[in-house]
């Protein structure tokens, strides 16, 4: 490696570091108070530590000098040191430790905040795995560099600066001898650092794809066994193993090649300076105690050069992490709230489309100039082919996406024009997977309106016929249904997620066919309800059922190619050649859906 490379390397680590300090800054800065607290208990240890090494050395020398009588003065001195030094000792670990967990908390906190807040559509882009990879393996490697490597530091040089002042004040000729070995020492650290952090990017970079990898074929295992893939993702597993192995042992091995370099070093500097130190005893230059003192600073001098060597490896490795949490910390969303925007306000529940366009990155069209207006308490079916835009409609109005043509409005106010929490808090979405948390049933149904008294949630349960089976779980309301509510059956996250619109009471409905899940008895119940909640209600319905579409106002079949058709069951069965064939390739013998959804 030449000269402009290596400075080239540490310019941009500083730079690195610089963006870091900026980012992390804020997150330590609350603590400051604790931080120095700390530094004040490093402090004392240091300095006590000082003290217990020339102490051990100083009976050597009494004795060699014969005065005995000083020999009990000096260990209760030392036992009162020792008791100092542990005391603070165990204040800086208890301390530090209280620091580090308040940093990765405020970090892993202001993380979860930044991926709620972001567009969906763009945190959707994320890889599941690599995301929790940042926010635990990376925050990890994070809290070293900004608390305990800040606390190191301090402990670190302030050890190194009182050791070496010791060894000049024993005898200076030796520590000059031993302080001309330290360009060797500076040499090792940057060509192993420059190793570290090459190999700390890889790891974390693959080590985030073996997450992804892992997350996906755990989310996915009905899949997998219904396609008999079991062979090719486990050998698509092992192949990201493998690359993250690789790249582990490349890392763990620098540490290991790094920890027997530096110990080499360190033994041939002691060897050194034995070699003169006994000639000097033998002269009559140096008391016996004094060498021991000398060898047991220069030996106890390894652990802050140690230190203070691992500190530059570790940032070497551990930067990476800071730069992959930065990356999220960055990120912007696609759809922002206007500066000053107001509350939507839902008095009636008109909606219109209005010369609206949109096609997502691939630039396929999903909707080309669409012009609809759906009147205040409509039920309007949304039909079509499997990706034509039904569900892109939703998210539009749900402004997970804004149309890159055209308005959608409600009640006459532009969505981009109001703020996005305002235009959720109108609406209720009822999607065919519900959304469900490993938290209580009273969790679950407080998500829909967190104010709900219990006498609201037992009239929504039961309106949505899930009371039942509810006060049958062990728990009643306070049992934990397990993540995506595992521990109901599809029906009754179905029934759950109805209860929810129930309890949310919003002027707009979405349902994704939100009966869909249920056997003939219940659906039969559900609907009922369902057609008493969509009274003085705008409704979309997001049909793949002919059923569905006969209990609508109206119909919106989406083409596939942008365009939309609107009008009555009755008046596209008898104009609309595509829709008339889609709704009877469904009810015909066949028995398939395709055309619907």
């Amino acid at each position: 490696m030449s000269a402009m490379e290596g400075s080239g390397r540490f310019t941009g680590l500083w730079q690195s570091l610089r963006r870091s300090y900026r980012r992390f800054a804020a997150f330590v800065r609350p603590d400051r108070r604790y931080f120095w607290l700390n530094v004040l208990a490093i402090v004392v240890a240091v300095i006590t530590n000082t003290a217990m090494i020339w102490l051990m050395g100083l009976p050597l020398s009494l004795v060699q000098l014969g005065d005995y009588d000083a020999l009990l003065g000096v260990l209760a001195m030392f036992a009162v040191v020792l008791l100092i030094n542990q005391a603070a000792q165990f204040a800086g670990g208890l301390l530090g430790n209280w620091l580090e967990l308040r940093f990765i908390g405020r970090v892993r906190n202001a993380l979860m905040t930044q991926l709620f807040f972001l567009s969906f559509p763009v945190v959707e882009k994320m890889a599941r795995g690599d995301l929790l990879a940042r926010l635990s393996n990376d925050v990890d490697r994070v809290s070293e560099i900004w608390v305990q490597a800040r606390l190191m530091l301090v402990s670190h040089l302030l050890t190194l600066g009182l050791y070496v002042f010791m060894l000049f004040w024993i005898d200076a000729g030796l520590a000059l001898a031993a302080m001309v070995t330290l360009p060797l020492f500076v040499l090792h650290q940057r060509i192993f650092s420059r190793r570290k952090r090459e190999a700390a990017e890889g790891f974390l970079r693959s080590n985030g794809e073996l997450l992804a990898c892992e997350e996906q074929g755990l989310a996915n295992l009905r899949g997998t066994s219904a396609n008999n893939a079991e062979s090719q993702m486990a050998g698509l597993h092992r192949r990201m193993f493998a690359k993250a192995f690789r790249w582990a042992l490349r890392e763990r091995g620098l540490e290991v090649g790094f920890e027997v370099s530096f110990t080499l070093l360190i033994y041939l500097v002691g060897l050194l300076v034995v070699l003169f130190g006994v000639q000097e005893v033998s002269g009559g230059s140096l008391l016996v105690g004094q060498l021991v003192s000398f060898l047991l600073y220069l030996g106890y001098l390894t652990v802050p050069l140690r230190g203070l060597a691992d500190l530059g490896f570790q940032l070497a490795g551990n930067q990476p992490a800071a730069e992959r949490i930065g990356e999220i910390f960055d990120t912007a969303s696609t759809v922002r709230d206007a500066p000053g925007a107001p509350p939507l306000r839902v008095p009636e529940g008109g909606i219109l489309l209005d010369k609206v366009s949109f096609s997502y990155a691939d630039g396929a069209p999903v909707l080309v100039d669409a012009c609809v207006r759906i009147n205040p308490g409509e039920t309007v079916a949304l039909v079509g082919p499997s990706g034509s835009g039904k569900s892109t409609l939703a998210a539009l109005l749900l402004r997970f996406h804004d149309p890159q043509q055209g308005r959608i409005l409600i009640d006459g106010q532009d969505l981009r024009a109001v703020t996005q929490a305002s235009i959720r808090h109108q609406l209720s979405v009822v999607w065919q997977d519900p959304f469900l948390i490993n938290e209580t049933v009273r969790a679950n149904l407080l998500m829909a309106r967190n104010d709900a008294s219990d006498e609201q949630l037992e009239q929504a349960c039961r309106r949505s016929h899930c009371w039942a089976f509810i006060r049958a779980l062990p728990q009643g309301l306070e049992t934990r249904l397990g993540a995506e509510g595992v521990a109901l059956s599809g029906g009754q996250r179905q029934r759950l997620a109805i209860a929810q619109a129930f309890l949310r009471d919003a002027p707009i409905l979405i349902l994704d066919e939100a009966s869909s899940a249920l056997d003939s008895q219940s659906e039969q119940a559900i609907v009922r309800d369902l057609e008493a909640l969509r009274a003085d209600r705008t409704t979309l319905i997001i049909a793949h059922r002919h059923s569905s579409i006969r209990s609508a106002n109206r119909v919106m079949y989406f083409e596939g190619d942008g365009s939309l058709s609107v009008g009555s069951h009755e008046q596209l069965m008898a104009e609309h050649p595509a829709y008339r064939h889609a709704v009877e390739w469904q009810t015909g013998d066949t028995g398939k859906a395709e055309g619907l959804v």
